[in-house]
């Protein structure tokens, strides 16, 4: 080997080292993003089981959503941490959006100033009665008719911390799914709609 073969050689493999390294720190990131996504959604899922309970005696309604959804955002670090694919990420950032959405349509009374009820709810509803104190379903403070006194809180303050979570969950899995997006693109694998067009 003459020395200009051999300094290519060596490039090529330093440059292979490279795109190795690159990719093992990519993955480690996508790693880490795929746990604290899937950490937050297991995080708001208890929250929402924990209430249960409480709602189902008030509103079979909201109870069963709470069920429902919550068991849903609990088995959703599955698709979240093995990167079942596209669909199972669009699914879970709409599902996990639209259940923040049914939330703050629920309570945009309270996010725009004004507090009380809502016409057309029932006075006994869970939603109505909790307050916006979302550390109370971690205490058990919330049995027994225990619930704050004072002026409901309004604004961004009514926002309850599980909404925080279940946002930055669609927020840490968006990013997920573009960088697993980008790294099927950078290794060639086809995506569904590639295979679809031939």
């Amino acid at each position: 080997m003459t020395n200009v073969s051999l300094m290519n050689y060596k490039t090529r493999i330093m440059i292979i080292f490279l795109k190795m390294s690159q990719s093992i720190l990519s993955d480690k990131k996508m790693l880490l993003l795929s746990f604290a996504a899937a950490g937050l959604t297991v995080a708001a899922g208890i929250v929402h089981l924990r209430l249960v309970p409480m709602s189902i005696s008030h509103d079979i309604g909201e109870g069963i959503l709470f069920l429902v959804g919550g068991a849903l955002q609990v088995f959703w670090a599955v698709p979240v941490i093995k990167r079942w694919g596209k669909i199972w990420q669009i699914i879970g950032i709409v599902g996990t959006a639209v259940f923040s959405i049914i939330w703050f349509s629920t309570h945009i009374h309270n996010l725009l100033g004004h507090g009380g009820h809502v016409p057309g709810m029932m006075a006994g509803n869970m939603s109505q009665g909790f307050h916006g104190n979302m550390s109370q379903a971690f205490h058990g403070n919330m049995t027994g008719g225990n619930f704050p006194r004072g002026p409901m809180p309004t604004g961004i303050k009514s926002i309850q911390q599980v909404e925080y979570v279940q946002m930055a969950f669609i927020v840490l899995y968006a990013i997920l799914s573009k960088m697993i997006s980008n790294k099927k693109k950078q290794v060639g694998i086809p995506s569904t709609e590639d295979k679809d067009k031939k």
